[in-house]
Order: C-alpha cells, then sequence, then structure tokens
C-alpha cells in the first residue's frame, strides 16, 4: 500500500508582491478499485433514517432522548441531501488502515531501503499510525475517516457523553 505522507512542494509565484513562495500542495492519490464490484453495481438506499414526527404520531415520542444528548443536528445532517455518486466512487476504493496495515507499509518500507530497519515511521517517511481509518479517494484527493472526523462532523466530543436522570428508566430485577 502506497503512503500518501509525502506531499510534493511546488513554487507558487506571487502576484501581489512578484516574489516566489514554497508551499506544500495537495498529493493526489488515484486509488484503483478494492471490490470486485463495479460502481454501477452498488444501490445507495437513500432515506429518512429518523423521522421524529412520525414516531410521535404513532406513540412513540424518542426525540426527547435525542435531545437530552445532543444529537438532533445530527439527524439533521442525515436526513439532508446524499451524492449517491460521490458515495459510489468513495466505497469501491475504500480500505480499512489498522496496525495491521501500518505494520505492513514499514515492512514494505524496510525490504526496499534495508536502513531503515528499527527506525520510526516518521524517519521512515511515513504518517504516524494514529487510529483505526477508512482510506478512500474521491477524484485523486485522498480521504481519510476516522472515529475522531465522525465526532467532529456531528459536533460531539470524541470521548462520549452520558446523561443520567432520564424518566422511565429501566430497573433490573
Amino acid at each position: 500500500m502506497a503512503s500518501s505522507s509525502s506531499h510534493p512542494e511546488s513554487a507558487i509565484q506571487d502576484t501581489t508582491h512578484g516574489t516566489s513562495t514554497q508551499q506544500e500542495a495537495l498529493a493526489y492519490e488515484f486509488r484503483g478499485r478494492t471490490m470486485s464490484l463495479e460502481e454501477w453495481e452498488l444501490t445507495v438506499q437513500v432515506e429518512r433514517p429518523m423521522d421524529f414526527t412520525s414516531r410521535l404520531h404513532h406513540g412513540c415520542n424518542i426525540k426527547v432522548y435525542y435531545e437530552s444528548q445532543d444529537l438532533i443536528p445530527y439527524f439533521n445532517m442525515l436526513n439532508g441531501p446524499t451524492y449517491e455518486n460521490l458515495v459510489k466512487h468513495f466505497w469501491v476504493r475504500a480500505s480499512v488502515f489498522d496496525k495491521h496495515t501500518a505494520k505492513m507499509e514499514e515492512v514494505e518500507k524496510v525490504l526496499i531501503d534495508p536502513t531503515l530497519e528499527g527506525k520510526t515511521r516518521e524517519q521512515m517517511g511515513l504518517e504516524p499510525f494514529v487510529a483505526t481509518e477508512i482510506r478512500s479517494s474521491i477524484m485523486g484527493v485522498p480521504v481519510f475517516i476516522n472515529q475522531e472526523i465522525i465526532a467532529y462532523v456531528i459536533g460531539r466530543t470524541y470521548e462520549g457523553n452520558f446523561k443520567d436522570g432520564l424518566d422511565n428508566n429501566k430497573k433490573s430485577p
């Protein structure tokens, strides 16, 4: 698996001051498909995952539980637009990057250059392994998704949140 940690630098001409500056450019990563399906063979099911109004109409008011956890913005986001072609493009090129994959990446680097034996990932020119993530690319732009990013997008802390005191808590016998 090729690393996306190396970003080529490019000189950019500053037209306002007539000087050139070194700026790090985005490294494009064109990934092949990781599944045997073609994009057009995938079906993206788009629906409203949580319709609180319909549930309330049928006597099931669960909205209060999600409100107490400040999760209503998350459901509003889920009920928003879905870009099916981007979802398909992402998933047919997706792979899981975990500890095992990171270790295999290090072994591959050492096989190419034996002088890297015993060095850290940073010394090998690899990004540090922080957490398990889903890696893919969309139109050549690398996309990494991990638990921390999901928490950021839905506006929650990475650690989670627990609120006690909701009514009708079930008690164990």
